[in-house]
């Protein structure tokens, strides 16, 4: 079993709009099966688009993320990143989640980021770095 720590980012599409219901349903589940499983992670909703960062040991996290590309709720999942990392920047998260409206002041310096994801133009970085910026 392996003790390395990995970090993956990624985006998706929302299969179809989420309801307030639907999301407190879905993150109570994530949350249980996370933390059973040792996973930490924030999710970010925006205008039927998901960012989400999930962290946790490799061996976990590879069939976790295979599991989650093969959920029905989302497609057009896009891999932004997968690395190697020392320490968690999610730790105190289970899952994290926020419904980000468009005046969220945190999203100065992103706004183009959820209409270019769709053409793959989004850079790695700033994937991670929004998800930093709703962390706190």
């Amino acid at each position: 079993m392996s003790d390395n720590l990995q970090q993956i980012v990624y985006i998706s599409s929302a299969e179809h709009p989420f309801t307030d219901e639907e999301f407190a349903e879905m993150l109570a589940v994530i949350r249980e099966n996370n933390e059973k499983l040792g996973v930490t992670g924030m999710l970010l909703y925006k205008d039927g688009d998901f960012i989400q960062v999930i962290e946790g040991k490799e061996d976990i996290l590879a069939p976790l993320f295979k599991k989650i590309c093969s959920d029905y709720r989302h497609y057009s999942i896009v891999e932004m990143m997968r690395k190697d990392i020392v320490e968690r920047q999610f730790k105190e998260w289970s899952m994290g989640f926020h419904h980000i409206n468009n005046d969220d002041p945190r999203l100065e310096g992103f706004n183009g980021f959820f209409d270019d994801h769709a053409d793959h133009k989004v850079d790695p970085g700033d994937a991670l770095n929004l998800l930093l910026v709703f962390r706190e």
